[in-house]
Parts: C-alpha cells; sequence; structure tokens
C-alpha cells in the first residue's frame, strides 16, 4: 500500500473541479494507493520522475517514492491546461 499525498496546489486544483469529474479523479487517486501505475500512466519526458495519469479529460501528475512508499499528487488539470503549465 501506498500513502497518498497531494500537494496543496494539486488540491486547490481538484476542489475548482466539477462534482462529477472531481469524484472520478479522487476515485483515480484513490486507486493509486494500491498500485499507482495502474490505468493510463506514462511517464513526463521532460521532467524524470514525474508521471502523469489519464483521467477522462484531466491529467495527474505525480511522483512515486518507493522507499518510504508514498503517491505525491504534484498537479490536476484539463489536458490543454495541464500539458502548457508542466
Amino acid at each position: 500500500m501506498f500513502k497518498i499525498i497531494i500537494h496543496r496546489k494539486a488540491l486547490s486544483e481538484i476542489n475548482a473541479i466539477p462534482d462529477e469529474d472531481k469524484r472520478r479523479l479522487l476515485d483515480a487517486i484513490k486507486a493509486m494507493g494500491s498500485d499507482p501505475f495502474s490505468g493510463d500512466v506514462k511517464p513526463i519526458k521532460a521532467l524524470r520522475g514525474v508521471f502523469r495519469r489519464r483521467v477522462g479529460d484531466y491529467r495527474v501528475a505525480f511522483t512515486v517514492n518507493f522507499e518510504v512508499s508514498e503517491v505525491v499528487i504534484l498537479k490536476v488539470a484539463r489536458r490543454g491546461k495541464f500539458y502548457a503549465e508542466i
């Protein structure tokens, strides 16, 4: 089991999402506790050690620290805005 840590900026991004999409995102983030690489996960080539998970129209940027079994959620945004800001 991995501990899920959501960065405060990512938390404010999640709170700004409509309720239906927010529920789907939070379910996907919760599932990352058992396997962070399940679903549509790919590395972000420009950032070493950072991955993205696709959840509908949204993208979740995260890192995994295997030494302490943590998944750190760094950013959540719609596809177009996500790649422009990362």
